[in-house]
């Protein structure tokens, strides 16, 4: 009874107010299998993507949402539909940032068959694989090497992780493709899917997992639009191509005097 209740209330949803930091934002998504109101996300914890308000600003922030000030981003979503090996759907999930497939406790390497739109594509052997959107691209595809994306281009991410081949690079599809990764019965070894780092599933030989885009995307209100607030958190929270600037040769102080060298200044 307490979940028809709360499924009643996110049917009435006008908008939410997320007050914690990233991950609070994933676990909102997650309750939103389907449309998602607007999500208005004030900071309060570690990492601040999504949350571009501070907790303390929440009365100013939350007229000007009341008075239609601030402007909106949509966040796409991918659909993930796990399928056993006869072909029959085990489960259906909606995540914000990605879907893992990886060996979980097995010490074995996973090998995973990777397919686009029904066509094969390549097999990979190691930790596993990610399958991103572009607000997860700065996330655990990150951490494995996979570029960073703006959230305002329409791509779904296949990144590696620690793959035993050395050309195998991260790719981005357009997000009209639909992705397989199927476990092969030729393989002993298992592995194992989580969604948004949650609900860990196993996958046994012959199981897969269809990934798709999802046609609910998660609207977020943002301070000043997905431009502003994307470099913002790329540069304050990854602190995206920090260096000490490089000062110039000052040849006033080149040293006329023969033989005197000078230390060097803003190198590295």
């Amino acid at each position: 009874r307490a979940k028809e209740h709360r499924d009643r209330a996110l049917r009435l949803a006008d908008f939410c107010v997320c007050l914690g930091g990233d991950g609070t934002i994933l676990w909102v998504s997650g309750m939103f299998k389907g449309p998602c109101p607007p999500v208005v996300s004030f900071a309060m914890g570690s990492l601040g993507f999504l949350t571009p308000f501070d907790y303390t600003e929440y009365k100013p922030v939350l007229d000007a949402v009341m008075q239609g000030r601030l402007k909106m981003g949509v966040r796409d979503r991918l659909e993930c539909k796990v399928h056993n090996d006869l072909g029959q759907l085990e489960c259906t999930h909606i995540v914000l940032n990605e879907v893992t497939v990886d060996r979980g406790s097995s010490p074995f390497l996973t090998n995973v068959c990777v397919s686009c739109n029904g066509r094969f594509v390549t097999r990979a052997q190691g930790d596993g694989l990610i399958i991103a959107t572009p607000t997860g691209s700065t996330a655990y595809s990150l951490a494995a090497g996979g570029s960073m994306v703006h959230p305002d281009v329409p791509g779904i991410l296949l990144t590696p992780i620690c793959t035993q081949s050395l050309s195998f690079r991260p790719i981005i599809f357009p997000d009209s493709v639909t992705l397989k990764l199927e476990i092969p019965v030729e393989f002993p070894n298992t592995a194992s899917v989580s969604f948004d780092g949650k609900d860990p599933i196993t996958l046994k030989k012959g199981w897969s997992v269809t990934v798709s885009n999802s046609k609910w995307p998660i609207p977020i209100l943002s301070r000043a639009g997905d431009d502003h607030d994307w470099f913002h958190g790329v540069m304050e929270c990854l602190h995206w191509n920090t260096r000490k600037a490089q000062g110039g040769f000052d040849r006033a102080q080149s040293g006329k005097e023969e033989g005197k060298r000078l230390p060097a200044r803003g190198l590295m």
